[in-house]
């Protein structure tokens, strides 16, 4: 008896541990089957680490090739990283892509004008840390400041690799460039 109560308290729990959400974008892409993804270079935001690591913000027309009429908006953000480092030989590279939604812009934009570019340039104070977090379906954005030391996290949730995402200390300058490519995407209208 003990062991089906244990089974039915922890069963509710490996539900929602296993729960994958994913953005409208990419569940346009799943149901279509057949896209074309117009990428708009001149509005894209790159961020690049010291390892050679980079995360990409495009802001992307999504079109199904199967319905012609039927497209939508959405935010691609492309990361490279480091999956395998080699003393004597090149790194072990890896690409993977998650979705931004339109309807999750404004909240995006919401915390970076409230909590991250008015800190660019505060300092946290002595021994001190402030960490401002922030969610979509498919990306967590971290941005924390230590004393001066200012890191900024970008992590793709539905990746096979969990341990590995971009971060980057001194490109930190360059987070406003995200909110341009945010706002270019949520002006954007379809026709």
């Amino acid at each position: 008896m003990k062991k089906i109560t244990l089974l039915l308290f922890i069963l509710p729990f490996l539900g929602i541990a296993q729960e994958i959400s994913y953005s409208e974008p990419s569940q346009f892409i799943e149901k279509a089957g057949a896209v074309q993804i117009n990428l708009v270079e001149s509005q894209k935001t790159i961020f690049k680490s010291g390892l050679g690591e980079t995360v990409s913000f495009y802001p992307a027309e999504i079109i199904d090739l199967n319905q012609n009429q039927k497209k939508i908006n959405g935010m691609e953000v492309e990361s490279t990283f480091i999956t395998k480092q080699y003393q004597n030989k090149q790194d072990q590279f890896t690409k993977e892509t998650a979705w931004i939604g339109v309807d999750e812009i404004p909240g995006l934009i919401e915390w970076l004008e409230s909590y991250v570019i008015p800190n660019l340039s505060n300092p946290a104070g002595t021994k001190k840390t402030v960490k401002y977090i922030y969610n979509t379906k498919e990306i967590q954005f971290k941005f924390d400041v230590y004393n001066t030391t200012q890191t900024f996290t970008i992590t793709v949730k539905n990746t096979n690799y969990k341990d590995k995402y971009f971060w980057t200390e001194s490109r930190t300058k360059d987070i406003p460039n995200i909110l341009k490519t945010l706002r270019y995407m949520q002006t954007r209208t379809i026709n």
